[in-house]
Formats: C-alpha cells, structure tokens, sequence
C-alpha cells in the first residue's frame, strides 16, 4: 500500500509540473500565431487533455468493459463542467468571447443532442459512433476556418515581428518550445494513468463500491489533466484558454471518445445513465451555457451552482449504488 500511496503522489506531481510546462508553451504558441487563446484552449489544449478519456475508453471497449467506455466519458463530462470549470469561475470569474462560446456551445449542446437521439434504443452502435466522428469533422472544421480566418492577419502581422535579429533564434525557440510541449503532455497522460490506476486501489482498500469508484474515480481521474491545465490557466490570468479547454473536452468526450469506442463494441446506455448521468449532464451544460451567452461573463455564483449539482450528482450515484 506504500508503493501505492507513492505512485498516486507522483503521478500528481507530473500531472501538475507537466500542465504548468504544457499551458505555458500553449500560451507561446498563440503569442506566435495569433491564434486566440479561446480557439487553443478548444482545439490543441482539449485534445491533448482528452487523450486519457480516449485510452481508458478505448482499451475499455476492446477489453469489453463497454459500460465503463460511456460512463467514464459523461462522468468526465459531468466532471469537466461542474467541478473543473465551477472551480474555476468561483475562484476567478471571468467574461469570455461570446460569438466564441455560443459556436463552441452550440456544437456541444448538438452532439449531447445526437447521444440522446442515436442512444434512444439502448445503444450506440458502430453506425451511431460514424455519425459522432461527422460531428467531429464537423467541429475541427469550424476550427480551422476560425483559425485560418480570423487570425490570419494577426500571424503575418507576428511574422513580421518576428524578422530581423531574432529571425536567427526563432527556429531555436520553436524547436524547445515544441519539445516542452510534447514533454508537458507526455507528463500529463502518464501522471494521470499513475493516479487512476493507484487511486482505484487506494479506493478499494478504504472500501469505496466498485460503482461509485468507475463513475467517479476514473473519470476524475482521466479528467485530471482539464482540471490542472484549467487552474493553471487561470493562475497564469489566459481565462480563454480554460474555458475552451472545457468545452473542447466536453464535445471530444462525446464525439471522439464514445464515438471511436462503439466503433469496436457497441456500447449499451443503461437505465441509470438515462435517469441519472444524463439529466445531470444536461442540467450542469444549461447552466453553464445559457447566462454565459445572455451576459458573455462567467460569474461567481455561476461556478457555486455548478459545484453544487456536482456534489448532489456525487451523492446521488453514491446513495444509488449502496441501494
């Protein structure tokens, strides 16, 4: 139990070191760009911190533990909007770029919407999964139009700031800048295995049901890496790069995780995801979205709202599972 004990607390410490490292040459790269940090935070910062979501999910279908493939991503989901980003906006509540955020959510709300539909008859089947990955395409296109168009002139006008002396050390400082942040990111998914994996133990040993520890465990654990990267961006004051994060995150769980997973099983939705997982889900996406595109502000009591509903979610799947 020691060694355990350890593992976990290492696997903390890459999760944090690695998110500072991973944020900060983020930050780099839209300084070089021109990109908004809102487009990084839903593009390169969501997919990187996705990537545990997908591994478990994935190697969970393949091991046919499909029940834990779509709890472990609307368990992130649930995790992402309620603990992560109402953390974040009740410590420092921030406004954000509405035309941004109502593109970003609308996308999201339309692939919950999609999940609930295709679900409809128990499960998400392999076809399902191909029509989440169409949204998907749909949603890294609107991306890069976003970013080939909006930002273009801010790219050419920091190239050319970039010329003269320091054209000598800018290939320099893109090598090292893109060495940490493939560093950073490595830190993050090896830590956040570390930590699931251990935490799972060190849940059992106390004597957690193995219910409650799949649905909140792991997906606090594979959402580790949104929760440090988010704190640390707002440590850092780039408020955009949190809020994208989260809701990149939110629709690559759905259209990315859950869709390349029913791609090797088909994945069933059981009656307590419906009754009890999706109405949160829903209640904690309403909550975020609809006063951040009437205000284009995240407040305070926004972020203890959403806390809220992630505390009685928790108590709720914890009081089911003991019945």
């Amino acid at each position: 139990m020691t060694i355990v004990i350890i593992l976990f607390l290492v696997g903390f410490l890459l999760i944090t070191k690695g998110a500072d490292i991973f944020i900060e040459c983020t930050v780099q790269i839209g300084k070089k760009t021109g990109i908004s940090e809102l487009i990084l935070g839903a593009t390169i910062v969501s997919f990187a911190t996705t990537l545990p979501e997908l591994t478990v999910s994935v190697f969970a279908s393949i091991d046919n533990h499909t029940t834990m493939s779509l709890g472990n991503a609307v368990g992130s989901i649930i995790c992402n909007t309620g603990l992560i980003l109402g953390l974040v906006a009740f410590i420092s509540p921030f406004k954000v770029d509405k035309n941004m955020f109502f593109s970003k959510s609308a996308i999201l709300l339309l692939s919950v919407l999609a999940l609930m539909i295709l679900g409809n008859n128990g499960t998400i089947s392999q076809g399902d999964g191909l029509l989440l990955m169409v949204i998907l395409s749909f949603y890294m296109y609107s991306n890069i139009k976003s970013v080939s168009g909006k930002n273009r002139s801010n790219v050419s006008r920091n190239l050319e700031g970039d010329c003269g002396s320091s054209v000598k050390s800018s290939k320099h400082e893109t090598f090292k800048t893109g060495v940490l942040f493939v560093l950073g990111l490595i830190m993050m998914v090896v830590g956040s295995k570390l930590l699931v994996d251990n935490g799972v133990k060190l849940a059992s040993f106390i004597g957690i049901p193995q219910g409650v520890i799949s649905l909140t465990v792991i997906a606090l654990g594979t959402s580790l890496p949104e929760l440090v990267s988010s704190l640390t961006a707002i440590r850092k004051k780039h408020h955009g790069i949190s809020v994208g994060n989260i809701l990149g995150a939110n629709i690559l769980n759905i259209t990315s995780v859950i869709g390349i997973s029913s791609l090797i099983n088909d994945l069933p939705i059981l009656a307590q995801n419906i009754r009890v997982d999706f109405v949160f889900m829903i209640i904690l996406l309403l909550t975020l979205i609809l006063p951040t595109i009437k205000s284009s502000r995240i407040y305070r009591v926004q972020g203890l709202v959403l806390l809220s509903t992630y505390i009685i979610y928790i108590t709720t799947l914890y009081f089911t599972y003991l019945a």
